[in-house]
């Protein structure tokens, strides 16, 4: 025979309780969106992140590789990160007037006051060639030896046994369009072109035919890895970031960042 007593849930006020309590953290679980893992609302936090680079900053909306180890890296440490997509220098200038939080992509040669982040990432620029050239370089002062396409400003961030080495160098010249410099070796009009090799990869799949833009390619290894921090106003949030990017570097979050942009991280 069935009971007609009333339910134990509803008798036991214990039961009761927690069923109350159970209810109660399923209709506020959409609130909790959006919060650190301690449960404390995200702080925003206004960041320079610089122009459109792909893969690593793809415009306004469209996140990229260092966009998202930052955003994440800040999330993990308790902000919301809000992107101002901005020269680097203007960023900087936004920042000391503290009209940023933060700033992106830097090195340790700013200067001032800012609180500077571990690194989070490495730039790898390479001296590329086409296979078929056969062009050799033992060094860096090889380049004198063939033509040169690189990036604007090249000269002036690769250091001096670089700069000593295109001075003067009549075949070498810097392009603000860095696709131009994919157009000219795919097409025969450079011998090298210097670049980051994901920036080249990239953008080797924005070029159409008749560019032949799947020939081998040798990457020659003449420059050191070039790592990147964030800089900040407020050394609590330098210290979140960090405490962030060790956090998403354990929990996986880093390494499947990584991977969604494998296809550009192959040399």
């Amino acid at each position: 025979m069935f009971s007609t007593r009333s339910p134990t849930l509803i008798r036991n006020p214990q039961r009761r309780r927690y069923a109350l309590s159970l209810l109660l953290a399923l209709v506020l679980a959409p609130a909790r969106q959006g919060m650190a893992s301690t449960g404390a609302p995200l702080v925003e936090v206004q960041i320079g992140v610089g122009l459109t680079k792909p893969p690593y900053i793809m415009g306004s909306g469209a996140g990229g590789l260092e966009y998202e180890i930052a955003e994440k890296a800040l999330e993990a440490g308790g902000y919301k990160m809000v992107a101002q997509h901005l020269p680097p220098a203007r960023a900087l200038a936004l920042l000391r007037a503290h009209h940023l939080d933060g700033m992106l992509s830097v090195t340790e040669g700013i200067g001032g006051e800012e609180y500077i982040s571990e690194p989070y990432l490495h730039y790898q620029n390479f001296a590329i060639s086409l296979a078929s050239r056969q062009v050799r370089l033992r060094g860096i002062d090889d380049l004198r030896l063939y033509s040169v396409a690189a990036f604007q400003n090249a000269s002036l961030v690769l250091g001096d046994t670089y700069k000593n080495a295109v001075t003067g160098h009549p075949a070498y010249k810097e392009y603000p369009q860095q696709l131009t410099q994919n157009k000219l070796l795919f097409t025969g009009r450079a011998d090298v072109v210097v670049t980051d090799r994901l920036v080249f990869r990239y953008l080797s799949r924005q070029l159409e035919s008749p560019i032949n833009s799947v020939q081998t390619l040798t990457f020659h290894p003449l420059f050191p890895p070039s790592p990147r921090m964030a800089a900040f106003r407020d050394i609590a949030v330098r210290n979140g970031f960090n405490t962030g990017l060790r956090t998403i570097r354990q929990n996986g979050t880093y390494g499947a960042i990584l991977k969604k942009y494998q296809e550009f991280l192959q040399p």
